[in-house]
């Protein structure tokens, strides 16, 4: 079952965030990783982000977060988005196959 984690960001502006983001997703790409950026455009979190972070499976996911400690490209970009947005939560979803 496919595996996602959903993360809620307040922070940047869309030239700040657009470039890391298209990084962030070649990256994940290169590991089988999905990745999809949202922007909430109405009602309390109007301007916040919701990115979307899938992964093939529970294993995946495991390996996943190994081989992501590992890569420096990978660290430069979270902490270049640290210097601007905070995380507001993260939930880990999975997808009911039916």
């Amino acid at each position: 079952m496919t595996v996602s984690a959903i993360s809620h960001y307040r922070g940047g502006a869309i030239d700040e965030v657009a470039p890391l983001a298209k990084t962030l997703r070649a990256i994940y790409l290169k590991y089988g990783v999905g990745y999809r950026l949202s922007r909430f455009q109405t009602g309390p979190n109007e301007g916040d982000w919701l990115v979307t972070v899938t992964y093939a499976d529970a294993t995946a996911y495991e390996n996943a977060q190994v081989l992501f400690a590992q890569d420096p490209d990978l660290q430069r970009v979270f902490m270049a988005i640290a210097k601007f947005a905070k995380r507001i939560s993260r939930e880990m979803v999975i997808d009911l196959d039916f």
